[in-house]
């Protein structure tokens, strides 16, 4: 059975996928391209178990954020915004008088939209990782000011968080590969087995503490209270003669 994952266009899940197939050989990942339009749907209709998302999630699923992402605006290579530097960064306010273009639904929507940009008919405001995925010769981008960065998200049904899905987690958040085999259970219990260096001090130290307080007998051993019997009397007869 192969672990699906699915991912909206921009994000490149390669280095986790290559992490996943050295650690769970056993269990392929089958990768799921998504449209933003579809991003959530894919795990409510049970194409996908996890997702990588963009943008605002819904309250009922469980997320982690993973990184925003710098908007850009994608302008015709003779365009007066290609004059600017690669890094050198345009206010929105300065685009009032341009007609913005959105990405349409659909598989070809990204693709579309910077092919309209190239042909003069408007501009677009993308994440710069969508703007590097459709790049052409004829575009030019360049980071654009307020304008809300996006946010990468991975994102799963809190009633389907399995086993997989924690392992998962833990591959994108870094976690070494025990690490990342260990539910939060297992990690409690571990916790619990194993006492920290501090606890284990305290302890020592409590057992130093008991042994200096046991009282000594006469000549230094240790006789629990009790003194050693008097040289050349034998434990039995001290203290007491016989009678004839």
């Amino acid at each position: 059975m192969a672990f699906r994952v699915a991912f909206v266009p921009g994000v490149t899940p390669t280095k986790w996928f290559r992490i996943w197939a050295e650690r769970r050989p056993e269990v392929p990942i089958e990768a799921v391209p998504v449209e933003e339009s579809a991003q959530l749907s894919v795990l409510r209709d049970d194409l996908a178990d996890v997702v990588f998302a963009r943008g605002p999630v819904d309250g009922e699923l469980r997320a982690i954020r993973l990184y925003s992402e710098v908007p850009v605006v994608i302008a015709p290579k003779d365009h007066a915004i290609a004059a600017l530097g690669d890094d050198e960064a345009i206010d929105v306010a300065e685009l009032a008088d341009e007609r913005m273009l959105e990405i349409a639904a659909g598989p070809t929507g990204g693709a579309d939209a910077v092919e309209l940009v190239a042909a003069g008919v408007g501009l677009l405001i993308v994440p710069k990782s969508v703007a590097r995925l459709h790049g052409r010769r004829d575009v030019e981008s360049r980071p654009v000011t307020g304008v809300p960065e996006t946010e990468i998200a991975l994102v799963w049904e809190a009633e389907k968080h399995t086993e997989l899905v924690e392992e998962f987690i833990g591959v994108v958040r870094g976690r070494t590969a025990n690490s990342s085999r260990m539910t939060a259970a297992e990690v409690e219990e571990l916790r619990r087995q194993k006492p920290t260096a501090k606890a284990k001090a305290k302890a020592a130290e409590a057992r130093a503490a008991a042994a200096k307080a046991q009282p000594k007998g006469k000549g230094g051993g240790a006789g629990k209270g009790k003194p050693r019997p008097a040289s050349g009397r034998s434990p039995r007869t001290s203290g007491r003669g016989r009678r004839g």
